[in-house]
């Protein structure tokens, strides 16, 4: 029987492509088929210590017997590991810009979706195939949880009724405490704290805008009040930011308890970029938007320039 890797983005691995990476090799599994998950890059903050304890199964690379991939949360090629780009026989997405890409390549099976999460497709999925009421306790945890952090709490405007819905039905599956989104981003916030330039490092996507004819680097952080964190440690975010080798870098940081994002660059393109598209005003360095506004959204609105 030939096995199936399922994979996803190979920069980093956020909450989301871990969860739905994971939920649907089980699924795979469910319906007879033999399937691995392969994470080839670090998991980031949104992936906390509680779910690291969770029990995940994923591998590094590839097995040799390995040869098809379904990719999960990412689309853009430029963030597809090598090994799965052309060899891909399923996509799940939910970033806009490359399905035209992908419906040359794969047909109906590429679904690259506008939802809050791509976790929300994944238990679409197993509802569609009849296996929902077989889900594990860990892959019903790890949706649902990722569907929280992509959504900011439902508090982003790319949340969608499906990603509620999604949320809902997932929670039955689940034996999380009530107070569970809390304490989630209360140990983001904790983890942050202590591993500042980690937690940067690892939630910065590259990418080449073709619309803008330019490389820009955006990071990221989702945390409960990112103002303290972004006011403490704004030469770090430069410094790790300039890393990455472009002078085009921002770095945004949704602060869910005040509903609205925070973000730090030093560079006159993009804050000219971002005050004509966002209405994004700096002082000193940091701006300030008047409600939540994630990465995606900003790459989004790029590729439609």
């Amino acid at each position: 029987m030939e096995r199936i890797g399922v994979t996803t983005a190979r920069d980093f691995t956020d909450l989301d492509g871990l969860a739905c990476a994971i939920a649907y090799t089980e699924l795979l599994k469910l319906e007879g088929r033999d399937a691995e998950t392969i994470v080839p890059e670090e998991i980031n903050a949104s992936v906390t210590k509680e779910i690291k304890g969770w029990g995940l199964e994923y591998k590094k690379q590839p097995s040799p017997e390995t040869h098809t991939f379904c990719i999960v949360d990412v689309s853009r090629p430029q963030f597809i590991p090598d090994f799965a780009i052309n060899n891909a026989i399923e996509i799940y997405d939910h970033h806009e810009g490359s399905e035209n890409f992908w419906l040359q390549r794969l047909g109906n099976r590429a679904k690259i979706e506008k939802v809050g999460a791509a976790a929300t497709l994944i238990w679409e999925e197993f509802k569609k195939r009849k296996k929902e009421k077989q889900i594990s306790q860990t892959s019903a945890k790890l949706l649902y949880g990722a569907i929280i952090s992509n959504t900011l709490n439902f508090n982003s405007k790319m949340t969608s009724e499906r990603d509620l819905k999604a949320s809902e039905e997932l929670s039955k599956f689940t034996d999380l405490p009530k107070d569970w989104i809390e304490k989630y981003f209360s140990d983001i916030e904790k983890y942050t704290q202590k591993n500042p330039r980690e937690a940067i490092i690892n939630d910065v996507k590259k990418g080449y805008f073709d619309e803008l004819g330019k490389n820009i680097s955006i990071g990221q952080l989702e945390l409960w009040d990112s103002k303290k964190f972004v006011l403490k440690n704004k030469k770090l975010i430069g410094e790790v930011m300039k890393s990455f080798g472009s002078r085009f870098w921002f770095f945004n940081a949704p602060s869910i308890s005040e509903g609205k994002s925070y973000v730090v660059t030093k560079n006159k393109y993009i804050k000219d970029l971002l005050l004509k598209e966002f209405g994004i005003e700096f002082t000193n360095g940091v701006g300030k938007t008047n409600h939540l506004i994630e990465r995606k959204e900003y790459v989004t609105k790029f590729m439609n320039l």
